[in-house]
């Protein structure tokens, strides 16, 4: 069987019905006119226009009995959009990112209590070996990671999920008291950044600064990842001359903060 096979016909009947009046373009499509582009009858295309309509999917056309793409479309139409401009301008920032630190960048945004890197770029071998690796939909922890650290520090509610399980250990440096990751968040607030310290893969540091969107939520996080046990001061003073004004240029592009 299919993957279209197994799709309800109901949901089917509705999707054609759909596409058959977004291909109608803006004069829109009359009853008959769907019946013609789909193959159902007049009474099923009638209930399928009248429960999108309800949905705000069509709308009637300047004819009462014309129907085109309504509101909804609109609005994840643009949803779409936005979420390509924002991988378009994760991968650009990557990019330029691994170019001057000639270490391996990643974005992620915050899904299921996980950090997912949605885009990624480096000039030099990957981080480690041992380490998972830094791929788009690759996950990390958000208590053990520079980037979830960020997720965790800007938009309270993730920090409240925490509250109500325990934190898993990775390696001898993780964070798993939940007053620590408290404390740990009010100093990410207050420096503008992040830092993972082998709190997930031994060998393996880290710094992460935040993307901000509208209401001064992090909607994504710039990381840069080293080889190293322990990031020096010099060291994560220059990656981040680099990575905050590369995260306010990001955070301006997709219309939210320009400052963290």
């Amino acid at each position: 069987m299919t993957d279209q096979e197994k799709v309800p016909a109901v949901l089917h009947g509705a999707f054609c019905v759909l596409q058959a009046v977004g291909e109608a373009g803006p004069a829109g499509a009359n009853v008959a006119e769907v019946q013609v582009r789909t193959g159902l009858n007049q009474r099923t295309a009638y209930r399928h226009l009248s429960s999108l309509r309800a949905l705000g999917m069509v709308t009637q056309a300047g004819e009462r009995s014309r129907y085109r793409l309504g509101p909804t479309i609109a609005g994840l139409a643009q949803n779409t959009s936005d979420q390509r401009e924002f991988l378009r301008r994760a991968q650009m920032f990557c990019e330029e990112l691994a170019e001057g630190s000639r270490e391996p960048v990643h974005v992620t945004v915050c899904d299921q209590g996980t950090a997912v890197t949605v885009a990624t770029a480096s000039r030099s071998s990957p981080v480690s070996e041992k380490s998972p690796p830094i791929v788009p939909g690759s996950r990390r922890p958000l208590h053990a990671s520079a980037s979830g650290k960020v997720f965790i520090a800007y938009n309270r509610s993730a920090l409240e999920a925490y509250s109500v399980r325990p934190l898993e250990r990775f390696t001898e440096h993780t964070l798993t008291d939940l007053r620590d990751l408290e404390r740990e968040c009010l100093r990410v607030r207050r420096q503008g950044f992040a830092e993972d310290r082998q709190e997930y893969a031994l060998g393996i540091t880290c710094v992460a600064v935040p993307v901000i969107g509208v209401g001064g939520r992090a909607v994504g996080a710039l990381t840069v990842s080293t080889k190293s046990a322990v990031m020096s001061g010099p060291r994560r003073a220059e990656l981040l001359r680099a990575l905050k004004p590369a995260a306010k240029g990001f955070s301006a592009a997709i219309g939210g903060e320009s400052g963290a």
